[in-house]
C-alpha cells in the first residue's frame, strides 16, 4: 500500500503578491509566468553527491524553522484533544507574505518563522528544502510539490514578485475571472491533479471581489523502510485523556532516543528523506505541559540523541488525527501582530492597490499511521482584506505508547518538522 503525505497551502488575497521592491506592474496576459524563467544565478544542488553543499547560513534558516514548528505546536496543543498541524505549510504561506511585506510587518514575520533571517535567506531555504525533498524520487516512492498563483483578471501584479516566485517557488501563474461560477472548479482541479486526487475540493467557492489565490501542494507517497507484518500487530488498551479505549498496536525494534525529559524512537521511510518520530515525556509529565516546555533546541537534542548502538522494542498504536485550527491568535502570541492590524499592516511591496491586512490564517490537517506507512496532509489558508482602521550499546529497552504522546515527521538532514501533533486519544 502506498503511503501519501499531501500538503496544500492556499493563500486567499484581495491583493496581488510581489517581490520586495519595484513599482512596475504586469497585467493582461492569461499566463503571467511568460518571460519569468528562473535566473541562471540560482544554484543547482546535487543531493545525490556526498559532497553536496548547502546554502550559506542555511543552518540559521533551519534552526528558525525548527523553533517555529515547535512553538506553533505549543501554541495549539489542547488539553485532552488530538491535534495535528504542518509547520512547513504555515511557514510557506508566511514566507510568501514576507516577500510582499515591508518594514515592521516584514520583520515580525522574519523573526517568527526564521529567527530573523532576511527574506533572501528564507527564499533560499524554502527552495533548498523543496528541491531536497524531491531529489530521491523513484517509481516506488516520491515527493512532489507545486505552486500556483491565480489572479483576478482585473488586478495588476508587480513584476518583481513574479521573478522571485519563478526563482524560488517555480510557480504557474494564471489570470482568471473570479466572478465566474466555474473558477473554484478550475482551481480545485489543479489542486486535485497535483495531489493525485487526495485533496479534490480545497475551495467551496471563490469570492468575486477577491484579487488572488496563492496555492502550494506537496505530495509524499512512500512506505516505511521496514513495514510491520501481521504478526507484529495486536490489540491492546490505550489510556487516553478521555478514558481507556481498545487499539491496534504495532510492535517493532527501532532506534531509541532519549534526554532527561523525554524518550522515544525514530523510524525511516523507504525512499523520501524524511523520518517519523514519536515522543513520550518522562516521569509521567502531562503531555500539554511537556509540549509547552518543548523548545527548538530541546527538540533537536532529542532527535540528535539517536545512536546506532541503542535500540528499543516499540509498541505504537495505529492512529489517525484530524484538526482544523484558526492560527491568528497563535501567531500573534508568537510575535506576528502588525499584519493582522489594518492600521499597522505594511504590505507596500505587494502592489499599489491600497492598504490591506491579514484577517485570518486557517489550517486543516490530518495524519494516519498504520502498518505500511504514514499518510498526512494539510491545507493552509491566509486571507488578506482591504483595510480600514481596526484590529555505547545499552541493554534493550521497551517503549509502549499506550498513553498520550507527541509525533513528528521531519526532514532527516535539517530536523525541520513537516508535520507535528499530539495523540491524546485513539478514536
Amino acid at each position: 500500500m502506498k503511503r501519501i503525505i499531501c500538503t496544500v497551502m492556499a493563500l486567499i488575497l484581495v491583493l496581488a503578491l510581489c517581490a520586495c521592491g519595484g513599482d512596475s506592474l504586469v497585467s493582461g496576459d492569461e499566463n503571467l509566468r511568460k518571460g519569468y524563467d528562473r535566473s541562471e544565478d540560482i544554484p543547482v544542488y546535487d543531493f545525490l553527491s556526498e559532497e553536496h553543499t548547502t546554502p550559506e547560513n542555511y543552518e540559521k534558516y533551519a534552526e528558525g524553522a525548527i523553533d517555529f514548528g515547535v512553538k506553533l505546536l505549543a501554541e495549539n496543543v489542547q488539553d485532552g484533544e488530538n491535534v495535528v498541524l504542518s509547520p512547513v505549510s504555515v511557514s510557506s504561506v508566511l514566507a510568501l507574505l514576507a516577500n510582499g511585506a515591508a518594514d515592521k510587518t516584514r520583520s515580525e514575520i522574519r523573526n517568527v518563522i526564521a529567527s530573523g533571517a532576511d527574506v533572501d535567506l528564507i527564499n533560499t531555504g524554502e527552495y533548498y528544502l523543496g528541491r531536497r525533498l524531491v531529489a530521491f524520487n523513484s517509481e516506488d516512492g516520491y515527493f512532489k510539490n507545486a505552486n500556483s498563483l491565480w489572479f483576478n483578471d482585473t488586478f495588476d501584479v508587480k513584476s518583481p514578485f513574479l521573478q522571485t516566485s519563478a526563482n524560488y517557488y517555480d510557480v504557474g501563474v494564471f489570470r482568471v475571472d473570479f466572478t465566474q461560477e466555474d473558477t473554484a472548479e478550475k482551481i480545485n482541479g489543479w489542486v486535485s491533479e497535483n495531489t493525485d486526487g487526495e485533496i479534490d475540493k480545497l475551495l467551496d467557492e471563490v469570492e468575486g471581489d477577491s484579487a488572488a489565490l496563492v496555492i502550494n501542494t506537496a505530495l509524499l507517497n512512500d512506505a516505511w523502510a521496514t513495514p510491520y507484518s501481521d504478526t507484529q500487530i495486536s490489540e491492546g488498551e490505550f489510556h487516553g485523556a478521555k478514558g481507556d479505549t481498545q487499539a491496534e498496536f504495532m510492535t517493532s525494534k527501532e532506534y531509541y532516543i532519549s534526554t532527561s525529559y523525554a524518550e522515544g524512537f525514530i523510524k525511516g521511510f523507504e525512499n523520501v528523506p524524511c523520518k517519523f518520530a514519536a515522543l513520550l515525556p518522562k516521569d509521567g509529565q502531562d503531555i500539554t505541559e511537556f509540549v509547552q516546555k518543548l523548545t527548538g533546541n530541546r527538540f533537536t537534542a532529542l532527535l540528535d540523541s539517536q545512536s546506532p548502538m541503542e535500540t528499543c522494542i516499540v509498541t505504537l498504536p495505529q492512529f489517525s488525527v484530524e484538526s482544523r485550527l484558526e492560527l491568528a491568535d497563535s501567531l500573534k502570541l508568537m510575535g506576528i501582530n502588525g499584519m493582522f492590524d489594518a492600521s499597522k499592516a505594511d504590505f507596500s511591496n505587494l502592489s499599489n492597490t491600497g492598504q490591506v491586512f491579514v484577517s485570518k490564517v486557517t489550517q486543516d490537517a490530518f495524519i494516519e499511521v498504520g502498518p505500511q506507512g504514514a499518510k498526512a496532509g494539510a491545507a493552509t489558508v491566509a486571507e488578506i482584506l482591504y483595510g480600514s482602521a481596526q484590529i555505547p550499546e545499552l541493554p534493550e529497552k521497551e517503549l509502549t505508547f499506550d498513553r498520550p504522546f507527541v509525533f513528528v515527521i521531519f526532514d532527516n538532514e535539517s530536523n525541520i518538522p513537516v508535520f507535528v501533533g499530539v495523540v491524546n486519544n485513539i478514536e
